[in-house]
């Protein structure tokens, strides 16, 4: 696996500075949210996408979240949905926390419990993969300190197979 925290977080500061500065004092602010969505998409092709290999992104398809693997660093605080249709409640265990052999995850997209007027991209929020501990968390979605993990890029999901989103 390649540590390609650097490279996200450079698409992180581009995505809020983009917000922040141009795109959250707009009158029309659910309009400026789609569009800066639409945005955010171009930006993580031609800034993470761009960099890494990956034979499916060149033929429109990005990359599946399970290549993106959130790991924590030692002790860090996660808080686990509620449910498995992201219900909005991040509270299912009162602080719970998780290392890095603890539990697999899988990036979906940075997060904010806020995003008026200002975006911070505070959270990572994953999908539970694996979580032996827990495994009736395993599919749902976590919210995890973006200070407190790193992200890699599980080339050997997408080469041997093993990728479950492959097949969608």
């Amino acid at each position: 696996m390649r540590d390609i925290t650097e490279l996200m977080n450079a698409y992180r500061e581009c995505s809020r500075n983009l917000w922040n500065v141009y795109f959250s004092k707009r009158k029309d602010i659910g309009d400026a949210l789609d569009v800066f969505e639409q945005i955010r998409e171009l930006l993580f092709d031609s800034i993470v996408l761009s960099e890494l290999s990956y034979e499916e992104a060149a033929e429109g398809k990005g990359i599946p979240p399970p290549s993106l693997k959130i790991v924590p660093r030692e002790r860090s605080l996660i808080l686990i949905n509620r449910s498995t249709e992201s219900s909005g409640y991040w509270d299912q265990e009162k602080d719970m926390v998780v290392g890095p052999r603890d539990i697999t995850l899988a990036f979906l997209d940075y997060f904010d419990f806020g995003q008026i007027p200002i975006m911070d991209f505070h959270y990572f929020r994953c999908q539970v993969l694996s979580f032996p501990s827990h495994p009736d968390y395993e599919g749902r979605e976590a919210l995890l300190e973006v200070s407190g993990a790193k992200i890699f890029h599980d080339e050997s999901a997408e080469r041997y197979g093993t990728n479950p989103s492959a097949a969608e």
